[in-house]
């Protein structure tokens, strides 16, 4: 190859190096061997050169390198599946006439490569969300009075609310929430409103806008929140919009949406609605939830998960949550064309019961198939 088609093929193909070095999502002193060879590389340390390995030697071009949540699983995945089946039969490739060079492209355009994307992304935030969860060894200051706090993020947060009226969901669906504080710190250091994102003059200005326009909250409608909600990692390419869009049980009533921040207040906030977990019925106390349930559709929740421990019973509600929204049988997986042909199965063959535990016992069902599913909230009193 010449010197002018050297010169062409690193500057469309050579892989990029980052500037701060920062890899999110990879294993810290993990050896991972490269996709083809024995070479090994640490891909926390050595990046650039692993890309720039499988770049020159064995023309293989990886997409959005730095979006791969555990590369090292995601090396590992394609390594295993190269041993069995050429790799150029799998990858796409590219042949540019100048360089008289095939290139092989390793992008999310290829389903198997998707879903594996997908897959790891998703169980990185669980383990996230797990540590975030357990951890207490959490310390920062207040964003808004002297406390220097330590203890759960959980507590943090309920201190932003329960003192500061700052509310960013229930915890239980938050992730990455140490990133989210960040982010919120950095827009008031700004001077900027967190719903808006119009700029004041000072403090004072800001704090007085976010009191009387009730803005001292998230906009669900800004998308770059997007990443610290665990709905928005449940299925692929799905936000909690589309989910939300797709079943309208979840849905506020029309018209409810422009008079939300009207009917909002600091000192009367509306009770949460409980839906049940077969049916459109709501109710704002739960143990008229539980009567309903038990009385309409023979369920008794806290006597059939006695032997289950607390996140099984969460994985339960989302596994029955998201059965039903698939218009699928909780118990024998059958599908059918409607909410009512569902419901009529279930009655006649009996089948509102809990399934073997392996079949909701999984990663994804440890977090809400719905964001506002306020069933979730109250796991433990479903225990009395």
């Amino acid at each position: 190859m010449n010197n002018m088609a050297e010169g062409q093929s690193k500057s469309v193909f050579e892989p990029l190096v980052f500037e701060d070095n920062s890899y999110s999502c990879l294993q810290p002193n993990a050896e991972t061997k490269c996709l083809l060879c024995d070479d090994t590389f640490n891909l926390n340390l050595s990046l650039p050169m692993f890309l720039a390995h499988i770049f020159d030697v064995h023309s293989i071009v990886i997409e959005d390198v730095q979006n791969i949540c555990n590369l090292n699983e995601y090396v590992l995945y394609w390594r295993n599946k190269f041993k069995i089946y050429p790799f150029e039969e799998i990858i796409p490739s590219l042949s540019l006439d100048l360089l008289e060079q095939k290139y092989f492209l390793m992008s999310s355009l290829l389903k198997e490569d998707r879903e594996l994307r997908h897959k790891l992304k998703l169980e990185y935030a669980l383990k996230i969300q797990e540590f975030e969860r357990n951890d207490k060894n959490f310390k920062r200051e207040c964003l808004f009075c002297r406390l220097e706090y330590e203890g759960t993020r959980q507590g943090y947060l309920e201190h932003l609310s329960s003192q500061h009226n700052l509310h960013l969901g229930n915890p239980q669906n938050l992730v990455y929430i140490e990133e989210l504080v960040a982010n919120i710190d950095k827009k008031l250091r700004d001077l900027k409103c967190l719903y808006c994102d119009k700029i004041f003059t000072d403090r004072n200005v800001l704090k007085e806008h976010m009191r009387k326009k009730l803005h001292k909250r998230i906009n669900p409608e800004n998308e770059e929140y997007d990443k610290f909600y665990i709905v928005n990692y449940l299925e692929e390419d799905k936000s909690w919009k589309t989910i939300q869009e797709e079943d309208d049980r979840y849905a506020l009533p029309r018209g409810s949406e422009a008079n939300a921040d009207e009917e909002y207040s600091d000192w009367n906030e509306q009770e949460d609605q409980i839906v049940c977990l077969f049916c459109k019925a709501k109710e704002t106390d739960i143990n008229l939830l539980c009567l309903h349930m038990e009385t309409n559709h023979g369920f008794d929740f806290a006597l059939s998960t006695q032997s289950m421990d607390f996140y099984q019973k969460i994985k339960l509600i989302n596994y029955i949550r998201k059965q039903i929204h698939e218009n699928r049988c909780l118990f024998c997986d059958e599908a059918f064309d409607s909410l009512s042909s569902l419901e009529e199965h279930l009655s006649k063959e009996n089948h509102i019961k809990i399934p073997d535990i392996k079949v909701f016992n999984q990663p994804e069902y440890y977090f809400p198939t719905y964001e506002n599913d306020a069933l979730l909230y109250l796991v433990d009193d479903l225990e009395d």
